[in-house]
């Protein structure tokens, strides 16, 4: 085998050049130095949303512009989901609440994701081998994404069995995504530790040897706001360990990667939280406010849910705009309509008026 030699000043030069992903928060990203083309990070934690949530931001902003600090490419999501202890999937409307926040079509980036799940230890082997050879065919692919790389581990009746599968995992996707330049993402949970010391990564010593970057990700709600403490646990050039801790507004960690919710759940949900919603109800002074808001539910929404569901609208919120302006439309018809008969009658009343004068 031909052994090919390269200087430090060309490797550097190659590194250099290789692009950098955002993760969508400016502190996490001056931790890690971004999520480089190439390199495996692994990021885990007890707290399943806080990962969910970065690993669907992380996924729309591979889509994104280079300038805007995307790869301006496709992603590929593979899931290890377990039958018996609670699904996880991509959530389209939350994807597509984080694409409208970085002004990107939901559709464009729909449409440059490759979605793959494996729901046993079996699968999860084949399935990688299925999704490698994907990679390989579609060079656009520049973002590999694994989430809950080890669950199997935890739930399997041979774990030594399961480990051994993740490490062909591991190997697969660092000698697939390496020869092709793209970045290798993965989650998964954290082991208990005692008090005072660090929780480490389910999976034992390999994953921390054979990752790039490790992330511990822990989480505090306080008042208002949603505290995440990351912890830099493994770097290859910086002083480990390292933390930060990012501070986001409570409704933006609602990421959940559970199973996706039909559009009727979500559409029920936003209708109660809208209902509810004090800050909402008392911005409504005006009763005839409140009682239009009422007639549209009664009316437009409810009546029309299943359109709805069908229109292929991400965001509940959109759809609902969408089915309001189609039935203030249909209102003012009506009313035109309405008009026009009037109008009709008043000008009989008017001639006849007139014949009757003469």
């Amino acid at each position: 085998m031909e052994i090919t030699m390269q200087t430090a000043t060309e490797a550097l030069k190659e590194n250099r050049g290789k692009l950098k992903l955002t993760t969508g928060q400016g502190d996490l990203d001056s931790l890690i130095g971004g999520i480089k083309q190439g390199d495996f990070y692994l990021f885990y934690s007890s707290n399943q949303k806080i990962l969910d949530h970065l690993l669907h931001r992380i996924l729309v902003n591979c889509i994104l512009p280079i300038e805007q600090g995307g790869f301006d490419s496709k992603a590929l999501y593979f899931n290890t989901c377990n039958y018996h202890q609670g699904k996880t999937l991509l959530n389209p409307s939350n994807l597509a609440t984080i694409a409208k926040s970085a002004r990107i079509d939901p559709k464009i980036v729909f449409q440059n994701i490759y979605a793959i799940s494996a729901f046993n230890e079996r699968q999860q082997i084949t399935t990688t081998k299925e999704a490698a050879e994907l990679v390989k065919k579609d060079e656009d692919v520049k973002l590999v994404a694994i989430h809950n790389l080890t669950r199997f581990i935890k739930t399997s009746r041979t774990p030594s069995k399961a480990r051994q599968i993740v490490k062909q995992i591991i190997g697969i996707w660092k000698r697939v995504t390496s020869k092709r330049g793209a970045a290798l993402v993965a989650t998964c949970s954290a082991s208990r530790a005692g008090r005072g010391r660090m929780p480490k990564p389910v999976g034992g010593t390999y994953l921390r040897h054979e990752a790039n970057v490790v992330v511990l990700l822990m989480g505090a709600t306080k008042g208002e706001s949603s505290s995440v403490k990351a912890t830099l646990v493994k770097h290859p050039y910086k002083k480990t360990p390292q933390s930060i801790v990012l501070y986001v507004p409570k409704e933006s960690v609602t990421l959940t990667g559970h199973m996706t919710p039909s559009f009727r759940q979500q559409f029920q949900k936003l209708i109660e939280e809208l209902k509810e919603s004090s800050a909402f109800q008392n911005t409504l002074i005006s009763r005839e406010h409140k009682k239009a808001f009422d007639l549209l539910l009664k009316d437009a929404w409810s009546a029309e849910d299943v359109a709805m569901a069908n229109s292929g609208i991400p965001c509940v919120m959109d759809a609902l705009n969408l089915m309001a302006n189609v039935h203030n439309k249909k209102c003012v018809e009506e009313l035109r309509q309405k008009l026009q008969e009037l109008e009709s009658v008043l000008k009989e009343n008017l001639e006849k008026k007139e014949e009757e004068s003469i």
